[in-house]
């Protein structure tokens, strides 16, 4: 078939389409909060160009503010939580960046922002303490909750208004207690109801579900309204072929994170090619289960690219 751009790509992928071949990306931290928007823009702009990828994953480094401090002690705390302007360097340093990239980069390359669900935003910001006090403060903590999701909604509508394509919102919390999850109570008071908000906000978007950590209980999170899921299926179930089999939605995979800066150029294509065989060549979009490490070698990266463009559909 005749080549596409790559919107077209990743769209028809995300649809189920016929593509041309398999839209293929992966993605590093930058330390980018220690990094300037433009800064930013320029590590994500040489990094996406240096490997030719199909869609850019904009790495969302710069960490919720805290009120009043750097903890987060008791419930007064959480009762401090504001919802937050556009203005607040976090958001208005990471949009800077997707203007710049966007510009960069032109309407033809699909941007998918990264978003943390606010219990994770929380953590991120005071460490993993804090949600412990949440737990054993549930009025304070909703209260908390619900300032950061009133932000986070703001953060996305004004996401569709600076160039992003779509929103990779990485859900935490899905694992089984054991494997630092958190039990089914938990899930369904601090977490489902405002990822259901958020993910509701971002319609339009097309909405990747990164379901993060090990051990997961993946039937938490099949009635959230994404067209795509994302997860570490090289390291915990369910597999690709297991997914299929659950939802109507796209997939993202192929990539084992954990193993990849250690593994063979073979081996790396042969675990593409495997993404094929248990996914199919429709709703198929290869990408790493989670970040890879940022000291994997180039020729390993560069395999992920030349393998996907070397599978046509």
């Amino acid at each position: 078939m005749a080549s596409m751009t790559k919107m077209q790509r990743f769209v028809a992928a995300i649809r189920g389409e016929q593509v041309d071949h398999l839209p293929a990306s992966m993605w590093l931290h930058f330390a980018s909060e220690h990094l300037s928007a433009e800064e930013t823009a320029r590590a994500h702009l040489r990094y996406f160009t240096t490997y030719d990828w199909d869609y850019l994953k904009l790495m969302n480094d710069y960490r919720y503010p805290l009120p009043g401090g750097e903890m987060i002690q008791g419930a007064s705390d959480l009762t401090a939580f504001r919802p937050l302007p556009m203005s607040e360097p976090a958001f208005a340093k990471q949009l800077a960046c997707l203007r710049k990239l966007h510009s960069e980069l032109g309407p033809d390359v699909p941007i998918v922002e990264t978003l943390f669900n606010p219990l994770q935003t929380l953590v991120r910001g005071a460490g993993a303490s804090a949600a412990q006090i949440v737990f054993e403060n549930p009025q304070a903590g909703h209260a908390m909750l619900e300032a950061v999701t009133q932000t986070l909604i703001d953060y996305v509508v004004a996401l569709k208004q600076n160039g992003a394509t779509g929103l990779f919102y990485s859900v935490n919390g899905a694992s089984h207690p054991q494997a630092s999850g958190l039990t089914e109570a938990q899930f369904g008071e601090f977490v489902k109801p405002y990822d259901l908000r958020i993910l509701q906000a971002a319609e339009g978007l097309v909405r990747i579900g990164h379901i993060h950590g090990f051990d997961l209980q993946f039937e938490r999170v099949l009635d959230y309204p994404v067209e795509a899921y994302s997860w570490s299926h090289s390291n915990t179930r369910p597999t690709l072929a297991e997914a299929r089999k659950l939802t109507q939605a796209a997939l993202v995979g192929g990539i084992d994170e954990v193993a990849i800066s250690k593994q063979s150029v073979a081996e790396i294509e042969e675990g593409i090619r495997q993404a094929v065989r248990e996914a199919g060549w429709r709703k198929l979009l290869i990408g790493p289960g989670c970040t890879v490490p940022p000291d994997t070698p180039y020729r390993l990266q560069f395999a992920v690219s030349r393998m996907a463009r070397s599978l046509m559909t």
